[in-house]
């Protein structure tokens, strides 16, 4: 499954439109939300208790016909088999998980069919770790070793609206009628709300699942329905029952109790609510075409696994937490993520919702199929999952490119969380409690584990990669795993004479899984150009004054590419050599005098490349002659990102930085402009409100995107690739945000002509249009979008006008607009659009952080958790850029009212203070040279900057370090 670190977007829209990084499962906390683990509190099951079959009968109740206080909720009895298999021979006593299951009673039976009841007793469900103990009550009893026993449960559980467990959703019909529907979320730790369980992956089991419901329902679950029939209890209910699953763990089952109309051919199934069924053919002609690619890469029919026949169904829900789910066979969805419009929908949706199928289709086999032992393992489910997301949809969709968006898409987006001090390695087997399972489920299981994996690929080889993981699905099938059974795979058939080369396999991979952070390897070029050294450090990106606690030492087994300018071969992306885990620096002959060498091809590696001045400058020229002197735009990007990054960092001045991404002018590419844009986007920040400074940034940005939205510009041209679709709805907002003249009066022409005449504006460049409409309009021109978004019908349209309708910039609407947030946006769409709202315009910043604080209890209540507003105001506060705001920000925290709503989230809200200040003191140091930059640019002044200046930095950082 998977989450997100701030609601991020199916649908493209504001500055960085089209496409937005996936969502795909559970929400992801901020680091700040992460509260430590007690370390006297044991989370974890016994294993030596393993579950065999559960069967779980649940009787629903949804219907409005039934009392309030009768309606969700849910009636169970769970049946589970289970064998002890631990070596002490007096054990009385086992532990399970249950969580808000009322009325929980119990009985323990030895042997396969329940011949002997034996005496127990159990308490109730601890609060903490969700734990019930069942004890032989008679002296004479004990567990005894290879023998099944049989636990049989009642209770009744509350289907809640809080997304997690067995819960309840809701949505108005094409008549208006209030409709409700029941499904489930269980990973990480919820199936207990809906059974007793061994809820955790290890535990893995069948499960004989029936269901009760009224006659006007009907269910979906993880496997083909076996029967229907009336319920004896009932004349106006059936009870369905379906065929046993495949043995897997707890978090993967799923059931849905809903009106919902399904499109099917009998293997594949796409459920929906009735009106929205003709949004469900792209997911139903798509969702095959993914499937059958992922059973050719692993050797391993998905339908025909553990010898049955089994359907693939996915389901769109109404209110979902996660971005997706990858329960089996029953793959669960926000309606955006799976609901496309051919006439509506943009095209970068459509490349998302591919993406997530493909994410969850891949779980089928990664996670479902083989397990990760524990969650401190996430990476071994989600690194291949995100990695199979891009280059499984990349074989059905070849025109969407995205293995050129890999890099920028999710490289680049986790290399800065990865370089601060609070970052987690890939595997961390401490992880028991749920706050380290959500924080394992970040950016780097999903990203880092996807990015390390793609390493490992072109280390070894693509053919070898392939038959390493078939053998690995093979031996490990409906099994654990943990990462050792996976490198072992990779190991044996690596081959042989790069083995060579690697030296110690096992120190590669756990330079990258089991240590944090990456390298930066800095390349000097010799005088003569016919060789280069190379030595690596970590990369940090705040320096040791205020990092205290980030080890600095750390180096890494690194699989180093690289081409020339006289070669400029950009296709092969074999290792070159590998840099063993030292400081020592090495050096690299060249067979031909090279003018500048460029390492990591591709972005294949996960590392980042610093270059002498000599060589930066040489790479420069070559990227502003004709054709970028055919540096492809992949590394084009990351040199881009790179540069912007060591600005930020201290490696290099603002001044420089700036100089050489001049030749951005003339560039095209959605590739290299998604890393210049995102660079620039903290710059923004950073720069604050100020006047002079948002007049001279405004000024760069226009010189900046002149030419390529002059190129681009709003229509779309014959024969155009999809990235320069993608490219031209950001740059138009970028443009249109920093007031250029032609892109506001073409975006509010074009808005007006919808308004007036209701003709409907290109869904590719709807978000940089509507964003448009609302910076610059009237309450008329926002309450216009806000009627359209309470009758629209497109999923992925509601999707874009929740978060456009956050860049009102007028005071009044702003705080229109956050009132509706809270009281009539789903609650899982509230972080879109109020992050929209405060992100979107830098005025805004001060007044949604004004609002929040004067209704943090109300607000709370509204994102249905305590901390929700000390997390927001926490990133709203990340963009501070005075003394003034944080004071602001330090009368709040130190109100004690304050204190006592928050409790251990308060700290949220010291850190942020703690932030604040390190932003204030970052400005002061490496803002100086930016505005130099910015005011000579836009004066006309800038001729030639010396290199003296880049050199200074190159200097100084060794003194930072």
């Amino acid at each position: 499954m998977k989450l997100v670190i701030a609601l991020l977007f199916l649908g493209a829209f504001a500055a960085n439109a089209a496409p937005p990084p996936y969502i795909v499962s559970i929400p992801k906390p901020s680091a700040e939300e992460i509260a430590p683990k007690a370390d006297d509190v044991d989370y974890v099951l016994s294993r030596d208790f393993l579950p065999d079959v559960y069967t779980i009968s649940l009787k629903t109740y949804l219907a409005d016909i039934y009392p309030q206080d009768d309606r969700f909720v849910f009636n169970g009895t769970c049946s589970m088999k289970f064998k002890y298999i631990g070596t002490a021979s007096n054990v009385k006593k086992f532990t399970i998980h249950a969580k808000n299951l009322n009325g929980l009673a119990f009985k323990l039976y030895e042997g396969s069919n329940a011949e002997l009841e034996k005496t127990i007793e159990f308490g109730p469900s601890d609060k903490v770790t969700d734990k019930v103990v069942i004890t032989f009550k008679n002296n004479a009893d004990n567990f005894k070793a290879g023998t099944t026993y049989v636990l049989k449960s009642t209770y009744n559980g509350q289907m809640d609206d809080d997304m997690h467990g067995f819960y309840r959703s809701q949505y108005t019909d094409d008549k208006g009628n209030e409709k409700w529907l029941a499904s489930t979320q269980f990973q990480t730790h919820h199936a207990r709300r809906a059974f007793p369980c061994f809820d955790e992956p290890f535990f893995k089991a069948v499960y004989e699942i029936s269901i009760s419901r009224h006659k006007m329902y009907n269910v979906a679950a993880n496997t083909r329905l076996l029967k229907s029939e009336k319920d004896s209890t009932d004349e106006n209910r059936y009870l369905d029952t379906f065929e046993a699953t495949p043995k897997m763990s707890t978090y993967i089952i799923a059931f849905l109790v809903s009106e919902f109309l399904a499109r099917s051919d009998g293997d594949f199934l796409v459920h929906a609510r009735p009106e929205f069924y003709s949004q469900t053919l792209y997911a139903g002609e798509v969702g095959p075409k993914l499937l059958a690619t992922l059973d050719n890469y692993t050797n391993i029919a998905y339908k025909t696994i553990g010898g049955g026949d089994h359907k693939m169904a996915m389901a769109a829900i109404p209110d979902f937490s996660a971005g997706a789910m990858e329960n089996w066979g029953l793959l669960t969805y926000r309606e955006r993520a799976l609901l496309y419009d051919e006439h509506e929908s943009s095209i970068s949706s459509k490349q998302s919702i591919a993406g997530v199928i493909a994410h969850e289709q891949a779980h089928m086999w990664f996670g479902d199929l083989v397990t990760c032992d524990m969650w401190g393992y996430t990476w071994l489910n989600e690194g291949f999952a995100r990695h199979w997301q891009y280059f499984t949809t990349h074989e059905v969709h070849p025109e969407f490119e995205m293995d050129k968006q890999f890099p920028v898409d999710q490289i680049q987006a986790v290399f800065g969380m990865d370089s601060l001090p609070g970052t987690t390695p890939m595997s961390d087997p401490t992880a028991s409690s749920p706050d380290d399972l959500s924080r394992m489920f970040n950016s780097i299981s999903y990203n880092k584990g996807g990015a390390v994996l793609r390493q490992i690929k072109h280390a070894m080889g693509e053919k070898n990669f392939q038959a390493a993981l078939q053998d690995y699905l093979k031996e490990y099938e409906m099994q654990n795993t943990i990462p050792q059974n996976l490198f072992d795979k990779f190991d044996k058939f690596w081959p042989a004479d790069d083995k060579a080369k690697v030296g110690d396999t096992s120190a590669f991979y756990k330079s990258w899984t089991e240590q944090v952070g990456y390298p930066v390897v800095n390349i000097t070029l010799a005088a003569d150009g016919k060789s280069f050294s190379v030595r690596q450090e970590r990369f940090l990106l705040k320096e040791k004054s205020i990092d205290t606690t980030s080890d600095r030492d750390l180096t890494y087994v690194i699989p180093l590419t690289y081409t020339t300018s006289d070669v400029k071969d950009f296709d092969s992306t074999s290792t070159k050599k590998y840099l063993p885990a030292s400081k020592a620096p090495v050096t690299e002959s060249l067979t031909i005098k090279a003018d500048w060498v460029m390492a990591n091809i591709q972005q294949v590696g996960y590392y980042r490349v610093f270059y002498d001045t000599k060589t930066m400058h040489s790479i420069h020229h070559a990227l502003s002659a004709s054709n970028h002197s055919n540096i492809i735009e992949n590394n084009r990007a990351q040199f881009v990102d790179d540069l912007l990054t060591f600005a930020r960092a201290g490696f290099i001045n603002y001044n420089e930085t700036l100089k050489v991404l001049e030749y951005i002018e003339n560039d095209n590419s959605y590739i290299s402009w998604t890393s210049a844009l995102n660079g620039l986007s903290t710059l923004a920040v950073r720069l604050g409100a100020e006047e002079k400074d948002k007049e001279h940034f405004t000024k760069y940005i226009q010189l900046t995107t002149e030419k390529v939205f002059k190129k681009l510009g709003f229509q779309e041209k014959e024969g155009e690739r999809v990235l320069d679709i993608y490219n031209r709805n950001k740059i138009l907002n970028w443009a249109c945000k920093y007031r250029n003249a032609d892109c506001i009066k073409q975006a509010k022409e074009l808005f007006t002509d919808l308004r007036v005449n209701g003709k409907a504006i290109n869904p590719n460049i709807r978000s940089a249009v509507y964003c448009t409409a609302m910076r610059e309009g009237t309450e008329q021109d926002f309450d216009f979008l806000f009627a359209k978004w309470e009758k629209e019908t497109i999923s992925t349209e509601q999707t874009l006008l929740v978060t456009v309708m956050g860049c009102v910039s007028d005071s009044k609407l702003v705080e229109k607009y956050y009132n509706i947030i809270l009281n009539k946006i789903r609650r899982q769409d509230r972080s879109s659009a109020i992050n929209a709202l405060y992100s979107e315009n830098d005025s805004s910043v001060d007044l949604v952080f004004d609002l929040i604080t004067k209704s943090y209890k109300e607000f709370d209540v509204s994102f249905g958790s305590t901390g929700s507003s000390a997390s927001t105001l926490s990133s709203i506060s990340s963009r501070f850029t005075t003394e003034a705001q944080k004071t602001k920000l330090v009368t709040f925290k130190d109100q004690q009212e304050v204190k006592d709503h928050y409790g251990a989230k308060h700290s949220i809200l010291e850190n942020a203070v703690k932030t604040v200040d390190e932003n204030l003191s970052w400005s002061k140091n490496r803002l100086v040279t930016a505005r130099s930059y910015l005011k000579a640019r836009n004066s006309g002044a800038i001729t030639s900057i010396s290199f003296l200046l880049v050199a200074f930095s190159a200097v100084l950082r060794y003194f930072i370090y």
